[in-house]
């Protein structure tokens, strides 16, 4: 089903609000990331250097979502969990560099939830989730045999929530021009592909370049779901020319010069 096209009013306010808001907030986003990568491979796992290293874009996006007009209030609500997802993100993110993979797993899943919240039930468009949950059983079964017991419990459920916060993040695409919306369903495909890749060369084969690819594919995955709560802020107000004010019989008022 096509998605309706946005007016060119709706499309110039989304820009105009990525400028404003988003801009000038990723940078600190953007220097965390490039510092990660530079400086990874320069520590070593398990360590505090790499923990610290690996965890501050996630931090940095906390400190997004902070900027961009938050407040304990219930309006903010889809603010507010997708904040608790990135704390328990970063908390899986920790437990992961320390080997602690069960852990870390729970971490991450308490962390899709949050996003489920967020992203909630409707519309439903079970089309989204259908095609991703077959998939989703399809990998679990070819590398079902080299798991671990306790990942033969784990991995089907993780999967479960993972797959469901990409279906309702995808499903909330009204228009394919509303950035916002359009940016968090990429995220959580990417978050997909991430996970898989984890997946995939940890139990069935090894990936080339997985940390690579795997961690690029996180940090961007992260910022796109964090960059949706910039739809919840004000819209960018453009200037209006002042209208000539009306007497109280209804004629407009002539400026005395």
């Amino acid at each position: 089903m096509a998605l309706p096209p946005p007016s060119d009013t709706e499309t110039a306010t989304e820009w105009r609000r990525m400028a404003k808001v988003a801009a000038p907030r990723m940078i600190l986003f953007l220097i965390t990331v490039v510092l990660y990568f530079s400086l990874i491979g320069l520590t070593e796992r398990r360590t505090i250097e790499s923990t610290v290293l690996k965890c501050l874009p996630i931090v940095s996006l906390w400190v997004f979502v902070l900027l961009t007009g938050f407040e304990l209030k219930k309006s903010h609500r889809y603010k507010h969990l997708i904040l608790v997802g990135l704390i328990f993100s970063c908390s899986g993110d920790i437990l992961l560099n320390y080997d602690l993979f069960e852990a870390g797993m729970a971490g991450f899943g308490v962390a899709q939830i949050f996003y489920i919240s967020a992203f909630g039930f409707q519309p439903v468009r079970p089309w989204f989730g259908l095609p991703l949950y077959g998939l989703g059983a399809a990998a679990v079964a070819l590398m079902f045999h080299n798991l671990p017991t306790i990942i033969k419990i784990c991995l089907p459920i993780y999967g479960i929530l993972l797959l469901t916060m990409c279906w309702r993040s995808l499903a909330r695409i009204d228009s394919a021009k509303n950035i916002f919306r359009m940016a968090c369903g990429l995220g959580s495909v990417l978050f997909v592909i991430s996970d898989s890749i984890i997946a995939f060369d940890k139990f069935y084969s090894p990936v080339s370049n997985a940390q690579f690819a795997i961690m690029i594919t996180y940090y961007v995955a992260q910022f796109g779901i964090a960059l949706s709560v910039i739809e919840q802020t004000s819209p960018v107000k453009t200037a209006k020319s002042p209208t000539p004010k009306k007497s109280q019989n209804g004629i407009k008022q002539k400026k005395i010069s």
